[in-house]
């Protein structure tokens, strides 16, 4: 099938050749404004050579997004195919979880979507105006092929506006916007229209995890804990004590559920609805001593120039933390400011550490789960930095 056609500037064809999915508006040699936004459009090199199909958006930066780089016609088969692929990495390594991200965007070969399976209920963001050409599809093949009750629509990304793109969420399909899942170890309650991302932090699904076997009759503190994944953790693993810290009453509420419905003892858990930063200030100040903390802020930036501040931000929790942690401790630490690269991060955490005068060893570096897939050619699909460390004195 042949699409309009728009051609890339000599000599700006060298990375999206070598995989890159991403034109930018700067390395073509005229937008066609002719063509409605989302539209499919060919892409071809200055010698006229076929380069891949994608969506135009000739008002973003992102001028195409590489859909496939051979000719074919672009169609529910073609959806069909690309969801059963990422379907079956899943279910490969994720037999035992009933939740995980089904595509991840340009990571998946789908630019712009974003779905996330909770029980049969799917939860999608459309991320690019092209995509939004093929909701209907999209809907089709989830309950037609992957059984899905319910899908809602979480179309309230930042992301969208770079699109010029309205933020909303919608029930698409069904009535049901809450399930309980299992994440292999723990279960959770999720709202689809209302949790966070759309529902739960499923990138850190396997670093929560990791405080199952460090936390028994642990005193465990817990800082930007949102709806207590790292906190159950805790508790699974025999803590005797969990100080949990966030700054959302709505998220305290559903960490509370979450306690009940896997049958652990709130007896244990200290809630704090405070600001992660003044309450950790004042801890500290208190003197108080923890065997594991936990780290897992919100990104303290969306953009490189506020990447100073950021640092800023990263520095004082970590410095925080060990200042609190007990010899032979464990910290948890995290950033998913895609902005900040894992060097930076690393040396971050050093930092923090020689000015408190610990020592430790690192124990695990990581990012998200398999169901996160990182493209090899796009960098921006990483963003995840995660880090267990052994304090030694």
């Amino acid at each position: 099938m042949e699409y309009p056609v728009l051609k890339l500037k000599k000599g700006h064809e060298k990375r999206v050749r070598a995989g890159h999915l991403w034109v930018y508006s700067n390395e073509i040699e005229a937008n066609d404004s002719s063509l409605p936004i989302g539209s499919l459009v060919d892409v071809i090199n200055s010698k006229s050579e076929f380069v891949g199909t994608g969506f135009y958006n000739p008002n973003a930066l992102v001028v195409v997004r590489i859909l496939t780089k051979t000719k074919e016609p672009i169609d529910r088969e073609f959806f069909s195919r690309r969801l059963k692929r990422a379907r079956e990495i899943r279910e490969t390594f994720f037999s035992n979880r009933t939740a995980y991200r089904l595509v991840h965007s340009e990571s998946d070969y789908l630019p712009g979507l974003v779905i996330d399976k909770y029980n049969d209920s799917y939860s999608i963001q459309l991320n690019s105006a092209g995509m939004e050409n093929y909701l209907d599809i999209i809907i089709n093949l989830l309950v037609k092929e992957f059984g899905a009750k319910n899908i809602v629509l979480r179309n309230d990304t930042t992301a969208r506006e770079l699109e010029g793109l309205p933020r909303f969420t919608k029930i698409l399909y069904g009535d049901n916007v809450e399930e309980v899942i299992f994440d292999g170890k723990l279960k959770m309650k999720v709202n689809l229209l209302e949790g966070q991302k759309t529902g739960i932090y499923l990138d850190q699904t396997e670093n929560r995890h990791l405080l199952i076997p460090i936390s028994k009759d642990a005193e465990v503190l817990d800082v930007f804990c949102n709806e207590g994944g790292f906190s159950l953790s805790a508790l699974l693993g025999g803590a005797k004590k969990v100080t949990s810290i966030d700054i959302s009453q709505e998220s305290l509420d559903r960490f509370k559920e979450n306690i009940e419905i896997n049958g652990f003892d709130l007896n244990k858990v200290e809630m704090i609805k405070k600001d992660a930063f003044d309450i950790l200030k004042k801890i500290s100040q208190e003197g108080r001593k923890f065997d594991v903390i936990n780290l897992d802020p919100p990104s303290f930036t969306k953009s490189k120039k506020n990447v100073p501040q950021a640092k800023k931000g990263y520095y004082v929790i970590n410095h925080h933390a060990f200042s609190m942690i007990k010899e032979g401790g464990y910290i948890l630490t995290s950033s998913c400011s895609h902005h900040l690269t894992e060097a930076v991060f690393q040396s971050i955490v050093l930092t923090a550490a020689l000015k408190t005068g610990r020592r430790y060893t690192i124990l695990k570096t990581g990012g998200a789960p398999i169901d996160h897939p990182i493209h090899p050619r796009m960098p921006e699909t990483s963003y995840l930095k995660f880090m267990l460390l052994k304090v030694v004195n």
